[in-house]
């Protein structure tokens, strides 16, 4: 297997980086003022913190199977300016993005009541609206799509791959696990159904959506700044709820009928009454959040098929993990 990890801590890599770096930084009349440091290297990316006469920069560079992110933040910064931290330039056949440092993220205030998640998430649902229109230009920039109507075949697709793995391979399923998830898909196609009954366009689901991938505003009346679209997808936006979803019930140790939660939920669906009435807004949303392990699997296999053993046998039980409880209720 392939090993990121291995080239990102290179000599031959860094100069590559350092150098492209360093003309940017030239093109922009910016000064290096110290050394680049590697902060962290992750077999799903690494970055480089690059200080300068204009502040820090940030690097990064994505395993190939997210290469398109650069690509994909740099249209957002087109379309969405408010709303995303848009890097300042980009390499896109080698996935190369160097950013400014926005500040602070907004788990850095220690705040993690529904507030701050009802700002999250309604802050993106406004993003989603804006970039809606705009699916064939996000799709051209490389983001992928994973449209409802095909989910159900997507993942009857994959347990092909799956079963015929090596018995001794971390991504194997055995033909018992495979069918107890066929036996799952006529649930996924009931979701679809409902989800084709509701006036809501397809647009970004970020598929990580957490407060660790947002920056504070400089001033109360501005939106959050978004980045990390690594993982993200062209899908039904509601599937974006599932990862605050589940860490709101996992921080507070509760069930997601808490009322905390469903503020949270509401506030997120108020925004898309110009769609429809809320009572239909919220008869989709369970459908989408069972579209939503479809993504989360989807964003684990294409980084997995760039990973090293090690990160192989530790990661892929996390892409089976949401192959194994799709259509599992996420509302209760």
């Amino acid at each position: 297997m392939n090993n990121p990890r291995e080239v990102w801590a290179s000599p031959e890599w860094r100069q590559q980086a350092e150098q492209w770096i360093d003309l940017v930084l030239e093109t922009f009349g910016v000064a290096r003022t110290g050394p680049v440091e590697q902060p962290r290297i992750r077999f799903w990316s690494t970055q480089l913190t690059v200080p300068t006469d204009h502040g820090t920069l940030w690097f990064k560079e994505n395993n190939l199977g997210q290469l398109a992110e650069a690509s994909i933040l740099s249209l957002l910064g087109e379309l969405a300016p408010d709303h995303v931290a848009a890097p300042l330039a980009i390499e896109p056949s080698r996935g190369w993005m160097l950013t400014a440092d926005h500040g602070a993220t907004l788990d850095s205030l220690g705040a993690g009541d529904q507030l701050a998640w009802a700002r999250i998430a309604g802050d993106f649902a406004d993003l989603q609206q804006i970039v809606a229109p705009h699916g064939e230009r996000l799709s051209q920039a490389g983001l992928v799509l994973m449209n409802p109507e095909v989910a159900a075949n997507f993942v009857e697709n994959q347990l092909l791959l799956h079963t015929g793995l090596p018995a001794e391979h971390p991504l194997h399923l055995s033909a018992e696990a495979a069918d107890d998830i066929l036996r799952r898909l006529p649930a996924i196609h009931e979701a679809v159904e409902v989800l084709r009954g509701t006036a809501v366009p397809l647009s970004l689901d970020h598929n990580d959506l957490h407060a660790r991938n947002c920056f504070l505003p400089a001033t109360s009346d501005e939106p959050l700044r978004f980045f990390d679209f690594a993982d993200s997808y062209w899908a039904h936006p509601f599937s974006v709820l599932l990862v605050p979803i589940t860490q709101m019930r996992e921080q507070w140790n509760t069930t997601a009928d808490d009322p905390r939660i469903q503020s949270v939920v509401t506030a997120y669906l108020e925004r898309w009454t110009g769609y429809a009435p809320m009572p239909e807004l919220r008869a989709a949303l369970e459908p989408a959040l069972q579209l939503a392990g479809v993504h989360r699997y989807g964003s684990w296999l294409r980084l997995l098929v760039y990973a090293d053993d090690e990160s192989m046998r530790a990661y892929a039980p996390a892409a089976l993990h949401y192959l194994r409880t799709l259509t599992d209720p996420v509302l209760g």
